[in-house]
């Protein structure tokens, strides 16, 4: 259940401090200027990508209209350096690695929407079992840099802000397509003096990739309003719930050589719903000098209901999953909170010109997780079976536990303008978090208490250096880490694990500019990982805690860029070249050295293309993507296994198309072709089985504003 936010006296006096310009009077009579809707974003304005120290994109709306992406997953996948390993084909559980860095569900990159976290679980659990839709989204924020210092956890690969739309007027959206796929966003907003309010509602369906069909309702409500000359608060309600038949069971080999399409789990039953509240408020100080405050609240269920299966090794079924008809739910509840400040302040010091910033974060978060038998018969009841008792089990659950989490986080930097060209952003972060696991029911074991701590210092400082229009230099070098999950902190036996975040050192050396009719960037990088988290009977120890050790490192280069051809044709896309995914430390497990090992889900060669065309009225894009090979075990297996779970996964490309016409300024019809030549491929090996990629799909819709 949802519970009251229990920082500490002294975190909870500091968030008062910070929380005070929300409640204010205004200081002047005089008439409130109106202004969008307050919100944290990575770069407030367009000019801020000049002085940016590293990587960094924003997928705008003019990309995401060209791209029709299906979902966010979708339209990252243009972004250099991101490799979004798909399981569903729709992007709900997006599996997103940076620069070969996350393929663990997302958890090496922090993802946030208009600056609030949208992990289910940060610290507790930070897989992204939920995924904000696509169709509410004005834009996408990217950042791989040490700029990434501002925000946390999980920054080792980056950070990514979704930034929703401010609806004007009334819209109306509606696609269908194949494999049943249909949806429809309306949405109306709009200002009134002062004030500006919208709200959206989307509904969409389908019969899913290989028959796992889905549900998904969202609402969302927007509400900001000037106070005064120097006062703008804003409100964001998100309600969002999602059903699908989405399975953890991959295929089998002989299972994918006789029909990819097929799902054997058709009991398998994924339920997410949440709930999130956002308020805004922005205090202008003059002279470009500012206090935004964030504080955030949401609720999750996730219960995910799985079939078991055994897969026999002779007889008849061998090779092929045999289902047993009864069901293991596993339901979890989630409740976050918290407050982020950030005060920001152009000051002259040494005669320079210098921009301060001083972030604080406060935050809570609570995970209620149990394990559970299901009902027995056909098909499999998603219902607790309270009959069930035994060493494993007590009324029919397995595992009951809580997880919890707080953290204080603080942030500071400032960019020290040295010339009008020439910067460099000193900056530090300082996080302080708090674990504990509180053990009811543990299949046999007895029921415990264990709680850790750690305090994380994390620095970083970057360069920029713009030589004029066509080039800006920027390096940097940060710190970048990730706390463990409370599962992994604390055992299962309720020992507190000795285990720190996962650290690396991240280094970046590259260029951004202007060149003819286009544009580039062009980054090296390296991420030197000092202390990975790996299973700890893989370093020595015993049982399945993690531990720490591992040493990786990942190092490449990323091209990005757009380049126009003239005639209404234009060439945009990127290209990642991941030299280097290894591992560097010396692991023994069953007699074999890992050293030198590639990673798994980081293949060396990404590679997106687009050809677009624009005319007054109409226009289209060709894509292609292409992934080269990759691994699916650290011990690099070449063979595929019988039960799919390891083996190469070899390297694929994949067409895509899309046009539009504008019937007039209120009409627009669209057209989406994905996996142009229905290519047959494997997207992932994990959890359990493979998983194909999406064939051919089509999407025909019609766009109104009123």
């Amino acid at each position: 259940m949802p519970r009251v936010f229990s920082l500490s006296p002294l975190a909870a006096s500091i968030a008062l401090v910070f929380a005070a310009p929300m409640t204010m009077a205004a200081d002047t009579p005089n008439e409130p200027k109106l202004k969008a809707m307050p919100t944290i974003q990575i770069f407030a304005a367009p000019e801020l990508l000049e002085t940016t120290p590293g990587s960094a994109e924003v997928i705008d709306r003019k990309k995401l209209d060209q791209l029709q992406p299906l979902s966010t997953q979708d339209a990252l996948r243009k972004s250099p350096g991101i490799h979004a390993v798909d399981t569903e084909g729709y992007g709900f559980y997006p599996r997103i690695t940076i620069r070969g860095l996350g393929s663990d569900m997302s958890k090496g990159v922090l993802l946030v929407e208009d600056g609030s976290p949208i992990a289910l679980g940060p610290y507790t659990d930070p897989a992204t079992y939920y995924s904000p839709p696509i169709e509410r989204m004005d834009s996408i924020e990217v950042l791989k840099g040490s700029g990434a210092l501002r925000y946390g956890p999980s920054t080792i690969g980056g950070a990514i802000n979704y930034i929703t739309r401010n609806p004007e007027g009334f819209r109306v959206k509606a696609t269908g397509g194949s494999l049943g796929y249909n949806s429809l966003l309306a949405e109306y907003g709009g200002n009134w003096d002062s004030t500006t309010a919208s709200i959206s509602a989307l509904r969409k369906e389908g019969d899913g990739w290989r028959d796992m069909p889905f549900e998904v309702n969202d609402i969302v409500a927007k509400a900001g309003t000037a106070i005064g000359e120097s006062q703008f608060i804003g409100i964001k309600l998100t309600q969002y719930k999602h059903v699908a038949q989405h399975t953890y069971l991959g295929l089998t080999q002989k299972e994918y050589e006789e029909d990819y399409k097929q799902n054997k789990a058709k009991n398998d039953e994924m339920q997410v719903e949440r709930t999130g509240v956002d308020l805004n408020h922005e205090l202008d100080l003059g002279d470009g000098a500012s206090i935004k405050t964030l504080l955030y609240w949401n609720n999750a269920e996730r219960d995910w209901w799985r079939e078991g299966h055994s897969q026999p090794t002779t007889g008849a079924n061998a090779g092929y999953s045999v289902l047993s008809g009864q069901s293991d739910g596993r339901l979890r509840e989630f409740t976050v909170m918290g407050i982020d400040s950030r005060w920001s302040q152009p000051h002259q010091l040494f005669g320079l010109t210098n921009e301060f910033e001083l972030g604080l974060r406060l935050h809570d978060e609570e995970m209620e997780n149990q394990r559970v038998r299901g009902r027995a018969g056909q098909p499999a009841n998603h219902r607790v079976d309270v009959t069930i008792n035994s060493a494993d089990y007590k009324n029919g659950v397995r595992e009951d536990d809580t997880r919890t989490a707080q953290a204080i986080a603080l942030f500071a930097q400032n960019r020290f303008h040295l010339s009008d060209s020439f910067t460099i952003t000193p900056g530090v972060r300082v996080e302080k978090y708090e674990q504990k696991r509180d053990i009811r029911v543990w299949q046999s074991l007895a029921p415990s208490v264990a709680e850790v701590d750690n305090t994380e210092v994390v620095p970083g400082i970057g360069a920029t250096w713009k030589l004029s229009d066509a080039a800006t230099l920027f390096a940097g070098v940060h710190e970048g880490f990730a706390p463990p999950r409370v599962a992994d902190a604390v055992s299962n036996n309720g020992d507190a694990v000795d285990l720190d975040a996962e650290r690396s050192t991240n280094f970046e050396l590259g260029a951004r500019g202007s060149w003819g009719q286009g544009r580039y960037e062009v980054t090296f990088f390296r991420l030197d990982f000092d202390n990975q988290l790996v299973q700890a009977s893989q370093s020595g120890g015993a049982g399945t805690q993690l531990g720490n050790a591992g040493e990786t490192l990942n190092q490449g280069i990323e091209l990005g860029g757009d380049w126009i051809i003239g005639g209404g044709f234009s060439l945009a896309g990127n290209y990642t070249f991941l030299d280097d995914a290894k591992l560097t430390s010396t692991r023994i497990i069953g007699g074999i050295d890992r050293n030198g090992n590639r990673l798994t889900y980081a293949p060396k060669h990404l590679l997106n293309l687009r050809l677009v065309y624009e005319a007054a009225n109409w226009g289209g894009n060709l894509g292609a993507s292409y992934v080269s090979e990759q691994y699916a075990d650290l011990e690099n297996t070449q063979a595929g296994s019988a039960n799919g779970r390891t083996g190469l996964l070899p390297s694929y490309t994949v067409w895509d198309a899309n046009a539009y016409i504008n019937a007039d300024d209120t009409v627009k019809y669209t057209l989406a072709v994905r996996n142009l030549g229905d290519e047959k491929y494997i997207a992932s090996r994990a959890p359990e089985g493979i998983f194909p990629g999406i064939g051919r799909t089509l999407e025909i819709g019609v766009d109104i504003k009123f």
